[in-house]
């Protein structure tokens, strides 16, 4: 690093930059001039080469400002100049992506919401030629039933209009946008005048297709993206001189904090991975803003947010203790950068809590942003207060319901004592997989770490998927959590009970109690007979109740008491 950024950055902030760039520079392919994706290594990522870029300036060694400028002509090469579609100026997630179809439809002249009305309208044909043509052909070709026939009407349907998330991710816009403005506001005068051009014009295309995305409605955006979106506005509409991108930001600015008012929450509630990027973001908002007043707004909802993360925190089991209203794992370091904000707040001794994991390529961007974390609530991420119950109301944005009906009132609860948390959530119409409406966390006496979660799936499919037909009511008090679902699925569900830690092959598992590491558990569960699933390492178990479509409208209650700590 150049002696001003050592000057300028804190120890902590050092090694932040220090850690990512060592796991990037590992991942980099100087043939293709991009990083390597850390989670599919036949494919590179236009994202983290971003932020890749963005570390190489702040550490200026020898040869590290040309190879950024390298990386950053190689990402603007994956941006989509297609004025006409949905995806213009968004990036190729990686070049080894295939291209979404094109031309094909007038995605501006359709009203706000008209992605789910096509995705309903899908559905209901399919339905209805599904069972048509089955009924037909059934006797000559048994193999195409209704779903078969369906998924193909899908497929068909793919290939002509652009499936959000299959062929393109609307989201780079705001992510890569995001990045480029702390690159040309902190490096801007060093980078070749070309490449600052080329950048510019990028960015002009970028952040007026998120204004249209943003006005259309077109693909909702849940929090964290909204707060990028607004960032890039703001940032750029006083970059480019733009005044109507700057009364667009404003408004929105307004409109978002004005939504977090009405409960303290946002829609993507107690959520390690969102939040981390809520943070990162509204870093970048403190950092960079370019008013007072866009600052001001930025320091409200980062404060509440720190606010909410403390609420649900423990700091002996040292993470957040669900329910999770998105999530992809349980455990906050494993697909969060909350560990890399805390360790930047409580310095030596919790580098731990920043180890690297997939999101280690966002540190960059956060030891510029810093952390900024309310010094009354330090405490609370030190020293275990005793136990206690908490609740939190949010609304949720269900993305893929209709407009107008998708920001449900729910409620997140849980207790929390020293080694034990329950979290519950009621009230959500999320058909997102990445809610978990019923999580436990604890540790045995050796200190070991153990999660359970209640997901569900598509049989013999993923359960981080959207599926409709399921709803989740739950409640937590002390030593109790319990959890109805209604199911109302054509195709068969999973409803799982995912429980992970060390040693669990020598758990004693019957429907009725659960003897697992440090935990014993009495079960009631109103639901079919459960079947049990170990990994090979016996590291995690699954307890699986299947529900079979075709009787109506069916439910599942189940009731675990746990047994009380030994005082």
């Amino acid at each position: 690093m150049t002696q001003a950024m050592i000057d300028r950055l804190t120890e902590g902030q050092r090694y932040l930059v220090v850690q990512s760039m060592t796991l990037m520079d590992s991942l980099y392919d100087g043939e293709m001039e991009l990083l390597i994706d850390e989670e599919q290594s036949d494919r590179h990522n236009s994202r983290s080469s971003a932020h890749y870029a963005l570390g190489l300036l702040i550490r200026g060694g020898a040869g590290d400002p040309e190879r950024a400028a390298k990386l950053l002509d190689k990402v603007m090469d994956l941006q989509f100049d297609c004025p006409d579609e949905i995806y213009h100026g968004t990036f190729r997630v990686s070049p080894q992506a295939a291209l979404p179809p094109a031309g094909n439809y007038d995605w501006k002249k359709f009203a706000p919401g008209f992605a789910y009305f096509l995705s309903e309208t899908t559905d209901k044909i399919g339905k209805r030629l599904g069972a048509a043509l089955s009924r037909e052909i059934s006797h000559m070709l048994p193999e195409f039933d209704e779903l078969t026939i369906r998924r193909y009407l899908q497929s068909a349907v793919d290939e002509v209009l652009p499936p959000v998330w299959k062929s393109y991710d609307p989201n780079w816009r705001e992510f890569i946008a995001s990045t480029f403005a702390v690159i040309l506001d902190e490096f801007g005068d060093v980078l070749p005048a070309v490449l600052v051009g080329r950048m510019d014009a990028s960015m002009k295309m970028a952040v007026s297709a998120s204004i249209d995305r943003r006005l259309s409605d077109a693909v909702p955006m849940n929090s964290n993206i909204e707060l990028m979106h607004i960032f890039i506005v703001h940032y750029y509409g006083h970059r480019f001189g733009q005044a109507e991108w700057i009364r667009h930001a404003d408004r929105e600015a307004e409109a978002f904090l004005a939504a977090y008012a009405e409960f303290g929450s946002v829609a993507e509630f107690n959520t390690t991975t969102y939040y981390g990027v809520d943070l990162t973001v509204l870093g970048l908002w403190r950092s960079y803003g370019s008013s007072a007043a866009f600052r001001k707004i930025g320091q409200t909802l980062e404060q509440g947010i720190w606010s909410n993360i403390a609420m649900f925190y423990n700091p002996v089991l040292e993470n957040l203790s669900g329910p999770f209203s998105r999530a992809y794992e349980m455990e906050m370091t494993g697909h969060s950068s909350i560990g890399v904000f805390l360790y930047l707040a409580l310095g030596a001794g919790y580098e731990h809590l920043a180890a690297p994991n997939c999101e280690t390529t966002h540190d960059p961007l956060i030891a510029l942003a810093g952390v900024s974390i309310p010094a009354e609530l330090l405490p609370q991420f030190t020293v275990f207060s005793g136990s206690r119950r908490v609740e939190k109301q949010f609304r949720e944005l269900c993305e893929r319901d209709k407009p107008g009906e998708n920001r449900n009132l729910c409620t997140a609860a849980a207790w929390i004592e020293e080694n034990k948390m329950i979290g519950a959530m009621s009230g959500s119409r999320n058909t997102n997989g990445q809610m978990h409406p019923a999580t436990l966390h604890w540790k045995d006496a050796g200190g070991a770490r153990y999660y359970l979660r209640l997901i569900r799936r598509e049989q013999g499919k993923s359960w981080n998927s959207h599926l409709r037909g399921m709803i989740f009511e739950a409640a937590a008090e002390k030593d109790l959590l319990t959890a109805a679902v209604r199911l109302d699925t054509e195709v068969p569900v999973e409803v799982l009970f995912e429980i992970t830690g060390p040693g669990l092959a020598a758990s004693r598992i019957t429907p009725e109690r659960w003897a697992l590491p440090g935990l014993g558990c009495s079960v009631t569960a109103a639901a079919p007979e459960p079947s049990m699933v170990w990994d090979e390492q016996g590291e995690k178990l699954e307890i699986v109740y299947l529900h079979r479509p075709g009787d109506g409208v069916q439910e599942m209650s189940f009731t675990l008491r746990l047994d009380p700590a030994v005082e």
